[in-house]
């Protein structure tokens, strides 16, 4: 009896955690700006179901004096940076491994970028539109995806919105993480980092 129900349980673990690397987490962020106003989200959901939800600008809590001191010990020690290089160049062609399964598990369900921009010159704006307008050629012919460049003439401004709602699949990430956590640098990267 003890058997079965063990049996049970790790069954039900694993429909779990293959649930978790089949299903895709929808990633949705969205940023608009004018003038002095920012304002945004950013949200992951699983199932429909929202794991993190943040606003843009997000209230600032006020942290103790004594958390202050313990973060001021706590901060990174710039004599290690030659070793932290030499273990990121070790561990260059495991990490592009994981970054090639990561970009290969992303699907973008939509990208949207309205952006008005105007410089000091109107001649500038132009040439600077110009070469961006070629750009948004060139990337408005990927589908799903939609890039607008505005000239303002009249005065210095960079405002605009940004949309970007993804799909992605933990399977290929995590098969390439684990793969890569077996490589010796690896591990002595990470390490080193939380040293």
């Amino acid at each position: 009896m003890i058997y079965l129900i063990l049996a049970i349980i790790a069954l039900i673990f694993l429909l779990i955690i293959s649930a978790l690397l089949l299903v895709p987490f929808h990633i949705s962020f969205h940023l608009f700006k004018r003038g002095s106003l920012t304002q945004g989200s950013f949200r992951i959901s699983w199932l429909g179901i929202p794991f993190i939800r943040r606003k843009i600008p997000q209230e600032r809590k006020k942290i103790p004096l004594e958390e202050k001191k313990k973060k001021e010990r706590e901060r990174f020690d710039w004599k290690k940076i030659p070793e932290m290089i030499s273990l990121l160049k070790e561990s260059f062609p495991h990490l592009k491994n994981v970054l090639n399964a990561f970009i290969r598990s992303i699907s973008i369900k939509r990208l949207s970028c309205n952006v008005t921009m105007g410089l000091d010159s109107p001649v500038d704006t132009a040439l600077v539109s110009g070469y961006l307008w070629s750009l948004a050629s060139l990337v408005n012919m990927l589908p799903k995806v939609n890039l607008s460049i505005n000239p303002d003439f009249q005065e210095k401004k960079l405002d605009g919105s940004i949309m970007v709602e993804l799909k992605v699949r933990l399977l290929r990430i995590v098969a390439a993480l684990i793969k890569a956590f077996t490589k010796k640098p690896l591990r002595k990267l990470f390490r080193g980092m939380r040293r």
